[in-house]
């Protein structure tokens, strides 16, 4: 039986999202290239030989204070360069979205980066999954404060979009357990069961339609 099926989950304030992520994609650029050439101009004049007994002392303040200012300017070059790589690791948290590809049975979960990058963070196959279920459950919480269970968490709202839930796939590999959070539809949970044992799905587990009244 082959199935496919795709959602996204968007971030929901993505026009705040794009807009901080174009300011800080520039600064970092501008960081960088005042680093690059900051590193570049202290390395190619910045006199690493010993002051010689030759000069006058004069001579040698002089060395000694442009020795000084060019290490000073190497400095800057540095500090300019660690806040570049901060502001490249912020952009990996700022306007994400999240792909989940269901085919046959395989879940692959992707983060993708201002629209247009894409990482692939893992592939988790029916044999894998322990459970499946609603985060509003108490069972959810109980799993989560297990220290032998790591937590990743597959979106960037803190509320799903209307007409789905965040629904947890709890995976044991190679003796560690981690707990993934998804914002799908149900629909998502329905194509999965078809590939994993019905005991699989939470005993709490409540129908989305029921859960939000529409059922009686």
């Amino acid at each position: 039986m082959d199935i496919y099926y795709e959602e996204s989950a968007v971030c929901s304030d993505s026009v705040k999202a794009q807009r901080r992520y174009t300011i800080v994609h520039i600064i970092s650029i501008v960081a960088l290239i005042i680093g690059a050439i900051c590193a570049i101009v202290a390395l190619l004049n910045i006199p690493f030989g010993s002051i010689g007994d030759g000069l006058t002392e004069a001579q040698q303040q002089e060395l000694i204070a442009y020795r000084n200012f060019f290490i000073f300017v190497g400095i800057q070059g540095a500090f300019f360069i660690l806040l570049w790589y901060i502001l490249h690791r912020l952009k990996q948290r700022i306007n994400v979205n999240y792909d989940y590809i269901f085919v046959s049975g395989e879940i692959r979960i992707s983060k993708v980066f201002n629209v247009n990058h894409r990482k692939l963070i893992t592939r988790i196959q029916p044999e894998q999954i322990i459970q499946l279920g609603d985060i509003d459950n108490g069972n959810y919480e109980r799993l989560k404060a297990d220290s032998s269970v790591k937590e990743i968490i597959c979106t960037s709202n803190s509320e799903a979009a209307k007409g789905k839930f965040f629904m947890y796939i709890l995976i044991g590999e190679a003796g560690e357990k981690q707990l993934y959070v998804l914002e799908c539809r149900e629909e998502m949970l329905v194509n999965i069961l078809k590939f994993v044992k019905r005991s699989t799905l939470e005993k709490e587990y409540i129908p989305q339609e029921k859960k939000n009244g529409n059922l009686s």
